[in-house]
């Protein structure tokens, strides 16, 4: 009789719920949306300028004040990738320092003929300058 007693407090009549099992489910669901979230952090950023679709990114130079932005494709429009590489930069600077101050080696103010181009991508490098 016990046994009857507690099979029905434990699942309502004879039917087995299995919310251990969903809420499992839902913990691995949320593990594996932080997990992608996490991914988006860091890594290439799409923007658009001018009229046009640019992959834009810059990574960490010699120390941590310096970096080295560069977006693609350049052939969509030059102008348009410069931007795309200058707003990476100052996302660099942003997300490190906190400001978008930044002292341009080569820069969007450079001599457009100038800036280095290779592979279809525009490269302009900086220094974050937060003081």
């Amino acid at each position: 009789m016990p046994e009857a007693a507690t099979a029905q407090w434990c699942d309502g009549g004879g039917r087995r719920q299995r919310w251990p099992r969903r809420v499992a489910g839902l913990r691995v669901a949320a593990g594996a949306a932080l997990v992608a979230l996490a991914a988006c952090g860091g890594g290439r950023t799409e923007v658009a300028f001018d009229g046009g679709s640019y992959s834009a990114s810059a990574a960490r130079g010699e120390t941590v004040e310096r970096f080295i932005a560069s977006a693609r494709p350049v052939s969509a429009g030059r102008a348009g990738a410069v931007r795309a590489a200058e707003h990476a930069g100052k996302r660099y600077c942003i997300e490190t320092f906190g400001s978008s101050d930044i002292d341009w080696t080569t820069g969007p103010d450079s001599d457009p003929a100038a800036l280095p181009v290779a592979g279809d991508a525009v490269t302009l490098e900086g220094r974050c300058a937060p003081w």
